[in-house]
């Protein structure tokens, strides 16, 4: 499987701080533990899924790195061996059993994933989870995840990949009760006279139960709540895929976005989203498709197949 360029989840910088532990045949369960050869952290999520936990697993000795991974996410996927918590892969999510390499430190795994079977808050605890038992192993400093949509069809759209590394980890939820965090965005409307984009700082909630690139799409469709500005996009639109992979953002909008009878010139409507998204740092180009095709043209004017990038000449100049 081809290399991608890391894609850090923004969501996955909020896990929530060690709590708790589980029992299972290999786990002994304790506050402060001094580690032994060949014993590490395995991580699941707790009966509430509010948080991750941690319990003390001993390895097989073994100095195998493929046998090592494939025996902590077999570990990871029983649902047996977890009797007070989630095993963090559920049966939607499938582990690609292939032969794993430590090269200068990244190791790669690969899964199939059901997406329809799957809430995001279920991917947030599996990523989370995989990512930082792995980590563990040695010699190991990042772990990249591969996950394959294996209801899509389409190569450029169907594998998605994230990098993790101990960085990954070091925030925690403001709110135990909430798994809520506050962040800002950029979103792009138009300007009062709809002939130009303007910038609109937006104050929001993160949680781990949305990507940063819905979050930032859905503010577009809501529009803006100041005069000075105008929205882009039909309110009746909603997203019906959205995903990224080497930087770009693969978005599937609704009729509603092509069938819009806003006034806007179409370049206006287009670079809101595109501007938008690519305030985030995943994010470089856009590719819009409609029901997972791409589309010749957008209102049946505009050019609308290939990727879109950053427009610069198109945002309100501020006076100086």
């Amino acid at each position: 499987m081809k290399k991608s360029k890391i894609l850090l989840s923004f969501m996955l910088l909020l896990v929530m701080a060690v709590l708790g532990g589980c029992k299972n045949a290999k786990t002994e369960v304790k506050e402060t533990v001094d580690l032994s050869e060949n014993q590490i952290y395995i991580y699941y999520v707790n009966s509430d899924r509010t948080d991750m936990v941690e319990s003390v697993y001993t390895l097989d000795k073994d100095n195998d790195l493929s046998k090592n991974v494939r025996e902590l996410i077999m570990h990871l996927s029983d649902m047996q061996a977890t009797s007070d918590c989630l095993a963090p892969i559920p049966d939607s999510i499938t582990y690609i059993d292939e032969p794993v390499e430590n090269e200068r430190g990244m190791i790669e795994v690969s899964f199939n994933v059901v997406y329809d079977n799957v809430s995001a808050e279920t991917l947030l605890f599996f990523k989370s989870c995989v990512a930082k038992t792995l980590l563990q192993l040695d010699g190991v400093s990042k772990v990249t995840i591969y996950m394959n949509d294996i209801a899509n069809p389409n190569p450029d759209t169907s594998v998605v990949s994230e990098t993790f590394d101990e960085d990954s980890f070091t925030m925690s939820y403001g709110d135990a009760s909430g798994n809520k965090e506050m962040g800002n965005i950029v979103l792009y409307f138009a300007n009062s006279s709809g002939t130009a984009l303007k910038p609109y700082r937006k104050s929001i909630e993160i949680t781990n139960n949305m990507s940063l690139g819905r979050i930032v799409v859905d503010s577009l469709i809501k529009g803006p709540k100041n005069e000075e500005y105008v929205a882009t996009i039909n309110p009746d639109t909603t997203i019906k895929n959205i995903a990224v992979k080497d930087g770009i953002c693969y978005l599937d909008l609704s009729d509603e976005f092509y069938n819009t009878d806003i006034s806007l010139k179409n370049d206006i409507i287009v670079y809101s989203i595109v501007n938008s998204l690519a305030e985030l740092p995943t994010v470089t180009k856009v590719q819009f498709l409609r029901d997972g095709e791409k589309m010749q043209f957008y209102r049946e004017t505009m050019p609308f197949d290939g990727l879109f990038e950053r427009n610069l000449d198109i945002i309100e100049q501020e006076e100086s």
